[in-house]
């Protein structure tokens, strides 16, 4: 009997074990924001999630990258592992839940992002380009001025992130719209020092109030961020592929793209946690990505 008693009190305490070990280390700490993770955020509005933590599969479909171009590596991340790309791309085969022409009528991007200014040329993070692609820019992308300041220098730390949006009209013309800081203007506007440190960059489109926004740190800092009434529904041309490090060029895969230009470069950045929301988001709710990527979250 004395064995028995003991063996259920053995038992007992590992089903405790069990149970306790499966909760996540966020679920035990106070919320931020009103979340206990960045995973809480939208979820049901999150249709694509690249965490980089195994491996540089999207998360929820599963889909791994096609090719890779140039040195694709893992380091360590804001929260967990990221990519590291050093004069590299990763491209991606349609996704479904990003690929569909009305996919992102209203879409939000997030990712952190570590970059250094290069003193001389243009940098791509993260877009979706259609396949057929007969110029760079793509359906809609994150990137960043590196070009415009030295890495060093009292300008150095100040970085140009800028997104893009290319809609297809009805008549297939297409209405493209961007929109970035303006550090060098009177006044300036936007002014960001992030540059190689870690970040949050978010990207944010409203159609119906014509809003393309760029958030750094939670802040919205984009200098043209109304495009006006004609900016309407994002309408992507289609199949269409993500990619990281690069604008749609012929050397990564996109035949009837131009060849990649002197003032554009695979790009050198590490990247993390990037999630792509079919809306457009609630400030409150790109406040708490950023505040929960900031404890790790």
């Amino acid at each position: 009997m004395k064995k028995t008693i003991n063996y259920l009190f053995a038992s007992v305490g590992v089903v405790a074990a069990l149970i306790f070990g499966s909760c996540s280390k966020s679920d035990s700490l106070p919320a931020i924001d009103g979340y206990n993770s960045s995973n809480d955020v939208a979820k049901a509005n999150l249709v694509a999630h690249w965490t980089f933590d195994d491996n540089n599969k999207e998360v929820i479909s599963g889909t791994a990258p096609s090719n890779t171009y140039g040195t694709v590596a893992s380091t360590t991340g804001q929260i967990g592992k990221a990519l590291q790309l050093t004069g590299g791309a990763l491209v991606y085969p349609s996704i479904t839940a990003i690929g569909g022409a009305n996919s992102l009528s209203n879409y939000t991007v997030s990712m952190w992002l570590n970059v250094k200014n290069n003193g001389n040329a243009f940098s791509t993070f993260f877009g979706i380009f259609p396949t057929g692609n007969t110029d760079f820019w793509g359906n809609l992308s994150l990137s960043a001025e590196t070009g415009w300041f030295p890495a060093t220098g009292p300008e150095g730390d100040t970085l140009v992130l800028k997104t893009n949006y290319l809609s297809l009209n009805p008549d297939n013309s297409t209405n493209g719209q961007d929109n970035r800081p303006d550090p060098r203007g009177k006044p300036p506007v936007g002014v960001f020092k992030s540059s190689a440190k870690w970040c949050h960059f978010v990207a944010r489109f409203n159609a119906s109030t014509h809003m393309l926004e760029i958030f750094g740190n939670g802040t919205s800092i984009g200098a043209y961020s109304n495009r006006g009434t004609n900016t309407t529904e994002l309408v992507m041309r289609t199949p269409a592929q993500a990619v990281f490090g690069s604008l749609a060029t012929s050397e990564i895969g996109f035949a009837s793209a131009p060849a990649r230009p002197s003032w554009q470069v695979l790009a050198t950045a590490s990247i993390d946690d990037v999630r792509v929301f079919n809306t457009a988001l609630a400030d409150k709710d790109i406040t708490a990505l950023y505040d929960l990527g900031k404890a790790a979250r």
